[in-house]
């Protein structure tokens, strides 16, 4: 038996290792995360969208010596057993190759650490030259490069040149147009994946334009809420649940659902947020353990895990898909029932405000039978008691059979569907709602008059009843009328 080394053909290997299935978006996101590996501040990117755009990101971190940024710039240049730091975002050694080149031919890197030096991969070169050849840069061919002055004002620092975008010509007949879609894609992608780094100080900038950060669980608005965090251990690494619910609908401004990817991304997005040391890397799944549902919407459960734990979750390369290890299921569960639970009520509930009062008459009752639940009309809502005074028992019937007809007809399955695309509006408590709905109830009132019936008791039962108890300053009015009477 012998043994002889079997080295890869570059041309094939450098060519294969670009279909990783990165996006665009995905493959920025790798590069940023070495910036903030090196424990930059600042993240500058800068794009020309020419007929021959480029892209450079830079940034104000620790930088690299000569023998660093060589080794940074070898295939596999990290074993992704090797112990990590506890705040590294790397893994394979790969992410600055692989995502570089998956969308560009061509990627310069320089790095000032004392002294400034730089290494280029140029897919076209090692093809010629049939081997992994690296290209190194003089000082002078350095400061040919596009804004690199930027560099040279930083004390340390990276900047990364990324050119010749192949795939996104090959695309597209209007690479100016395609490429400005793919940087607002970026944008909306580095504001959510980086999110809690932008909140503690992380400054990313594009085109000098500042990235602000989304927040999939408005931490900051004052309905959302914050239940139960829990947390355990595997293999002696903890990882922590945090399970919030968002505020209803009605409550969120445009401002608000901008931070969530806006009205439509509600339903999809709900789920588990998986970080790895803060860094997003899976959103918008419960991973089999709950199913998602229009109730279960304004359920996310944040889940930070350590880089150490990474061969259980199956992260790859691009750290964009992850799966659930079933050593860990049991232990998120409880984290899933609760928010969903939450969730519902809050769906269930809304407009069914608190009050002292328990003897709140509804206009429809939930009926619990043997297979769930059926809605009927409350008969005896004053509306109806006020209608069945001056009927007969003739017409007492046919008011029955047409409430038993609209009961039998309820379009439960279409409300469903429509609800789920955001295509139900709760009417909100402005001044023209509530003129509508006193104006209703003094219609009522009238009728209360013609017929001699007790004007106080009606109105006393009006107070308790939908829609004019969900109102505060319905009830405020028929207080001042109730006073008229005493």
């Amino acid at each position: 038996m012998f043994e002889q080394e079997c080295v890869p053909f570059a041309p094939a290997l450098i060519e294969s290792m670009r279909s990783l299935g990165y996006s665009f978006p995905a493959a920025i996101a790798d590069l940023v995360d070495n910036s903030i590996s090196a424990h930059a501040t600042d993240i500058e990117i800068y794009s020309d969208p020419s007929s021959e755009p480029f892209l450079i990101i830079l940034d104000n971190g620790q930088g690299m010596d000569e023998q660093e940024l060589y080794e940074a710039m070898r295939y596999g240049s990290t074993n992704p057993l090797d112990e990590r730091s506890e705040d590294d975002l790397g893994r394979f050694g790969l992410g600055l190759k692989s995502a570089s080149l998956s969308q560009c031919r061509k990627f310069v890197v320089v790095s000032k650490k004392g002294e400034t030096h730089a290494y280029s991969w140029d897919l076209d070169y090692v093809i010629e030259s049939k081997a992994w050849m690296l290209k190194g840069y003089s000082q002078e061919e350095i400061s040919t490069l596009p804004m690199i002055d930027l560099l040279e004002n930083k004390k340390t620092g990276t900047y990364i040149i990324l050119s010749d975008f192949d795939r996104i010509k090959e695309s597209t007949g209007n690479i100016n147009e395609t490429f400005n879609k793919c940087l607002d894609d970026m944008i909306n992608h580095l504001s959510l994946v980086f999110h809690r780094f932008i909140a503690e100080g992380l400054n990313i900038y594009v085109n000098g334009l500042k990235v602000e950060a989304k927040d999939p669980f408005l931490m900051d608005h004052r309905a959302t809420q914050r239940k139960r965090e829990s947390s355990f251990f595997i293999n002696d690494e903890k990882i922590t649940l945090k399970p919030f619910i968002l505020p209803h609908l009605s409550k969120l401004s445009q401002d608000d659902l901008d931070k969530i990817g806006g009205k439509e991304r509600l339903r999809n997005d709900q789920g588990f947020y998986v970080y790895r040391n803060k860094r997003l890397i899976i959103w918008g799944t419960w991973f089999r353990l709950e199913r998602k549902d229009e109730l279960n919407k304004l359920a996310r459960v944040m889940v930070d895990i350590p880089n150490s734990l990474d061969y259980m979750w199956s992260i790859d390369i691009k750290k964009s898909t992850a799966s659930l290890p079933d050593i860990i299921k049991k232990n998120m569960y409880s984290a899933v029932y609760e928010s969903v639970l939450s969730s519902e009520a809050v769906h269930t509930y809304r407009g069914r405000k608190e009050k002292r009062d328990k003897d709140i008459e509804y206009v429809w009752e939930k009926i619990k039978i043997r297979d769930g639940y059926e809605y009927q009309i409350n008969r005896t809502i004053p509306q109806l008691e006020l209608l069945e005074v001056t009927l007969d028992e003739d017409e007492k019937k046919l008011l029955n059979s047409l409430l038993n007809t609209i009961e039998a007809s309820f379009p439960v399955q279409a409300l469903y569907v429509d609800v789920a695309k955001g295509k139900i509006e709760e009417k909100q408590e402005d001044e023209e709602i509530i003129e509508k709905i006193w104006a209703d109830l003094q219609t009522q009132i009238e009728y209360v008059k013609h017929n001699n019936l007790p004007i106080k008791d009606y109105y006393m039962m009006f107070m308790k009843v939908e829609p004019y108890c969900n109102h505060e300053k319905i009830v405020e009015r028929i207080k001042e009328e109730i006073k008229k009477y005493e």
